[in-house]
């Protein structure tokens, strides 16, 4: 475990420094900071503290020389046992993510007394509760202009709070929860699909791995690279997530066969693609309030068939925009991915490969375009 603690420890100390330099101690607040700021999550303290959080409960045992009440103690055992049962989940999937990245050639040489074969970063989640995020879009045109981490737990009158002050200054906003945070170790929320879990377990990895490569470094660099970093990403993480699952997993639920023939489903994949076309076009045109008018009624007409999305706007086109294997995104750069994952010999091939990849056009000359 101690190539673990000091390989962790390094990354841990990476994103603090990261954080602290993206941070308004050494760079002004932006006016949506400011906004934020009641509700702020600190990535840096999560990081540091959740990393050493399995020592210093332990320290805390020893130290603590208060006496509980019964039913303390006994709330006490509880929290207990449920915190040792989450750290053997944790570090169960942590192993058998490994594994496979070992398989595809992912591992590393290290000489610890002799050559060993270690993942770095090595694979660390935590189960927490998601973070929120906000998410500035300009009016006229979908594209992130700002993005700043909230804390867990928001109620609905404080988002739209947030949204409204965002609105104020003639920007879109958009408060949501996180799928999962690559901090370090990365935030992870419990998950009813076991397959969806390994994934983004796998997804947040990635982008640890993505951090110490050309594609990490430049991921903010432009929308682009954010879309790339984050397709790439989803990608590569779903497909580690079905190699996990169908090596450990598969076989121990049985499969429901559908009975009968069944009406065509919704398709929402459709639909919402024909939504953030129309509002492109909207856009360009200058109307607005078309375009956000249109959103509205689409928006009304996707709940009508079993869809909720609780706000429909430019921000939201633009935070799951930057996946470009999603329907909300009209990217060719999904197409590219795609087109390279193919042309690759492995997973593990295309993986090493996306993570040099610093500039769009760069991902253009490998797919010959």
């Amino acid at each position: 475990m101690m190539w673990r603690l000091l390989g962790g420890a390094a990354l841990v100390l990476l994103v603090i420094v990261s954080a602290v330099i993206g941070s308004d101690l050494l760079t002004k607040q932006s006016e949506w900071d400011r906004i934020a700021s009641p509700y702020g999550f600190n990535i840096a303290r999560w990081g540091f503290e959740n990393f050493f959080d399995k020592w210093e409960y332990k320290l805390k045992e020893v130290l603590s020389g208060s006496k509980l009440s019964e039913g303390e103690a006994q709330l006490a055992a509880l929290r207990t046992e449920r915190d040792r049962l989450e750290d053997q989940v944790e570090e169960i999937i942590e192993s058998q993510i490994s594994g496979v990245l070992a398989d595809e050639g992912l591992s590393t040489t290290w000489k610890l007394g002799g050559e060993v074969e270690l993942i770095f970063p090595p694979v660390d989640f935590e189960f927490e509760d998601r973070p929120n995020i906000l998410i500035v879009s300009p009016r006229d045109r979908i594209e992130i202009v700002d993005t700043v981490l909230l804390r867990p737990g928001m109620s609905l009158e404080e988002m739209v709070e947030i949204e409204e002050a965002v609105g104020a200054l003639d920007h879109s906003g958009l408060v949501e929860p996180l799928g999962g945070v690559a901090t370090y170790p990365s935030i992870v929320p419990q998950m009813p699909s076991l397959q969806d879990l390994l994934s983004k377990v796998a997804h947040e990895w990635l982008h640890h791995y993505f951090f110490f490569r050309p594609l990490g470094q430049k991921s903010w660099s432009n929308y682009d690279m954010t879309t790339i970093n984050e397709t790439a990403a989803d990608m590569a993480g779903n497909e580690i997530g079905l190699m996990v699952y169908e090596r450990y997993y598969a076989g121990g639920e049985e499969e429901v066969s559908p009975a009968g023939e069944q009406e065509p489903a919704f398709d929402f994949a459709e639909e919402m693609r024909e939504i953030r076309i129309a509002v492109d076009e909207y856009l360009a045109g200058g109307e607005i309030e078309e375009a956000e008018s249109y959103m509205e009624e689409r928006r009304e007409f996707l709940e009508a068939n079993g869809y909720y999305i609780r706000k429909l706007n430019q921000a939201y086109f633009a935070f799951h925009g930057t996946y470009a294997d999603s329907p909300t995104s009209v990217s060719p750069i999904g197409d590219h991915l795609r087109e390279l994952r193919e042309q690759s010999l492995s997973l593990g091939d295309f993986i090493r490969t996306v993570s040099g990849i610093s500039s769009y056009e760069e991902l253009l000359k490998m797919v010959g375009e």
